[in-house]
């Protein structure tokens, strides 16, 4: 039933990993939506400095290593809170599952974050989802097939003018930029503020990106996120016809230093982190 579900919110075309996909976070979603409340510092687990683990976050990529792995037996899976990771032959794809993005929104009581899976196969993400628990709103694409919201195709806005562009970036916590410098880092959100129509920050990279895909953000940059952080996003907006890369403008680092953009602000954004 939750797959038949699924189906009607992803593109006519697509495919069953895609709907297994959907179907996982959209039930994984509920047991998310029904325990969003502030929580207090006994109440949560710090896996480091200003990084927070609460016990939704552990309960729902249960969920969903449970459900995809009967899905996906020969899959590797590697999921944030590393709840049931496991291996798999050489070469075989990989299913990357961030639980709760924005968990420091969410621990808050925040109304904002999202669920993400991703299949990686050699080294390119090739199938994703993003669902927003609280809108109910799931993103979705697939490598070559464009980008949905519930069943509608999206695209990015390409606006050239700088001055008419609302761009998503990441506040990073001590030690979290290494990219660039951290004076590089703040002199790019300084250079937003002083030039565009506004700089956001959402908390949840992954609905951050996935903004950028369906024009709601004109660009989004961060550093320090992780393949299961950013990998489902960064398809949507390629196939959204935006552009994904480094800092640099080169292909994404193994330090994820993200910047996601239209095609007209890409190459602005990237002067400003050089």
């Amino acid at each position: 039933m939750q797959a038949a579900s699924a189906a009607h919110r992803l593109a006519p075309e697509a495919s069953t990993r895609l709907t297994a996909l959907a179907a996982a976070v959209l039930k994984a979603g509920e047991t998310a939506r029904g325990a969003l409340r502030r929580r207090l510092p006994d109440q949560m687990t710090a896996k480091g400095p200003r990084d927070y683990q609460t016990e939704i976050d552990v309960a729902v990529e249960r969920m969903l290593v449970d459900d995809l792995a009967r899905t996906f037996p020969d899959h590797a899976i590697k999921g944030e809170e590393a709840v049931g990771n496991r291996a798999a032959e050489a070469g075989a794809p990989v299913i990357h599952i961030d639980p709760i993005d924005g968990t420091t929104n969410f621990a808050w009581g925040l109304p904002h974050f999202a669920i993400t899976v991703c299949i990686v196969e050699n080294g390119v993400v090739t199938a994703g989802v993003v669902y927003d628990p609280m809108l109910d709103e799931l993103f979705s694409a697939e490598e070559g097939a464009g980008a949905w919201l519930d069943g509608e195709p999206i695209a990015c806005v390409d606006h050239a003018a700088v001055e008419d562009v609302l761009v998503g970036a990441g506040l990073p916590v001590p030690g979290q930029v290494k990219a660039v410098s951290e004076d590089t880092y703040f002199a790019a959100l300084k250079r937003l503020m002083a030039n565009t129509a506004g700089v956001r920050r959402l908390g949840s990279a992954a609905l951050s990106i996935a903004y950028v895909a369906c024009g709601r953000l004109d660009g989004f940059f961060e550093d320090g996120l992780s393949v299961h952080d950013y990998g489902a996003a960064a398809l949507l907006v390629r196939e959204a016809g935006g552009t994904v890369t480094a800092f640099s403008g080169g292909p994404v680092t193994p330090q994820g230093d993200i910047l996601a953009a239209t095609g007209a602000l890409h190459g602005w954004l990237a002067e400003g982190l050089r």
